[in-house]
C-alpha cells in the first residue's frame, strides 16, 4: 500500500503551526538553499505522519492500540517534492522523491 503527494510550502507551514518548529531552514527557502539544501525542508515527522497514514490503512484499528513505527531520514523532502511513501507486506517503509530514498523505515504490530 502507498500514498503519494505532493509537498508544497504552505503544508510545511501549517505543520510547523501545530508542532511549533519554528527552525527558519523550513520556512526560509534562501536560508535553506545558502546550507546546501534545494530548499525549504519538510519536517521529519510530518513525512513519517504519511507513513502512519499507510499503515494505519494497512492494519486498520489494531495499528492505533498495537502499532510501532520507526523511520531514519536519508535525504530532505523539499516543496514541490512528489512524495511516494510506501509498507510493504514485511512491514518495510520506503520514502522516494523523484531524486530518490528519503526515508527508511519499518511499522509492525506489537505481538500482545
Amino acid at each position: 500500500m502507498e500514498k503519494r503527494i505532493t509537498m508544497r510550502q504552505d503544508m510545511i507551514d501549517q505543520y510547523g503551526r501545530i508542532n511549533g518548529d519554528n527552525d527558519i531552514v523550513h520556512y526560509d527557502a534562501a536560508y535553506a538553499k545558502a546550507r546546501g539544501f534545494r530548499g525549504t525542508l519538510a519536517h521529519g515527522l510530518h513525512v513519517t505522519a504519511y507513513a502512519a497514514e499507510v499503515a494505519a490503512r494497512t492494519y486498520g484499528a489494531s495499528w492505533f492500540t498495537g502499532g510501532r513505527i520507526a523511520t531514519k531520514w536519508i535525504a530532505p523532502v523539499c516543496p514541490g517534492d512528489d512524495v511516494r511513501v510506501s509498507l510493504g507486506a514485511d512491514g518495510a517503509i520506503d520514502a522516494r522523491v523523484q531524486g530518490g530514498p528519503v526515508m527508511v523505515g519499518r511499522a509492525e504490530l506489537l505481538k500482545r
